[in-house]
């Protein structure tokens, strides 16, 4: 069941210089079906998101512990404590209601590329960081098939407080970013359409819901991740992609 209490969080500023591998994505076809999700669980642990606008950090934190499950079997889940602390460092956010104002999708892209996130004591992640449209289902499909759990950045219209099944609807409650802009971690389709990690739960979305109000996608691409799934799209340059990467935070 979805949390009473749900917040948004997500300041959607697209970085000029990020990446983009959308010609790399059209180069494979993707499995019918797959689902990264089954190796956590998924608790309804909001990560603070109920509570103050840290979508995005959530979101790479649900992503992080897909990838690290995977390509580890690292069991952790990531805390509460966690997430609002990565809010302190990517927004600014002081534990006050004048500063939580949710965190810019560049700035999150330069940060997580240039610094990585920790991840207990031992670890940090420092991907590769890229963007393509994903809007585009093939795209979407081959991104979570090859590369793992992708940030997805929505929209949000009205309707969406409501539903079991993010699906769109007519009318005023139908408008894009009528409710807000929300980051969600995105790892599992089927025909049936798409499931996103958002507030520590599973919402299933259809394709449609995706096409109309999803505005840019972001993805982690791992070394540690390829070499154990043994699975990519055609044509990445990696080191070169790595270079680009890095530099977004310069």
């Amino acid at each position: 069941m979805v949390p009473s209490r749900r917040k948004l969080g997500l300041i959607h500023r697209p970085h000029p210089r990020l990446p983009r591998i959308g010609a790399a994505l059209a180069g494979r076809q993707p499995p019918v079906a797959v689902d990264w999700h089954r190796h956590i669980d998924l608790d309804g642990d909001a990560l603070g998101n109920d509570q103050v606008g840290n979508c995005v950090e959530c979101g790479t934190l649900r992503a992080i512990q897909i990838m690290r499950t995977v390509a580890a079997g690292d069991r952790r889940k990531p805390a509460t404590a966690e997430a609002l602390a990565l809010y302190r460092t990517w927004a600014g956010w002081d534990g006050t209601a004048a500063t939580d104002l949710g965190t810019a999708s560049d700035v999150a892209a330069a940060l997580w590329a240039s610094q990585g996130v920790a991840w207990g004591e031992q670890w940090h992640d420092l991907p590769t960081v890229a963007g393509f449209n994903p809007r585009i289902m093939s795209h979407l499909r081959a991104a979570i098939a090859w590369l793992g759990p992708v940030q997805l950045d929505l929209d949000l219209p009205a309707a969406a407080r409501g539903q079991q099944v993010w699906s769109v609807v007519d009318g005023p409650e139908g408008r894009p970013g009528s409710w807000g802009a929300h980051r969600v971690c995105v790892g599992k389709y089927d025909s049936g359409g798409f499931r996103v990690v958002t507030w520590g739960l599973e919402m299933p979305v259809t394709e449609a819901f995706i096409e109309t109000y999803a505005l840019d996608a972001t993805v982690a691409i791992s070394r540690s991740w390829l070499d154990v799934t043994g699975r990519s799209p055609l044509g990445l340059d990696l080191d070169a992609l790595a270079a680009e990467s890095r530099a977004l935070n310069g």
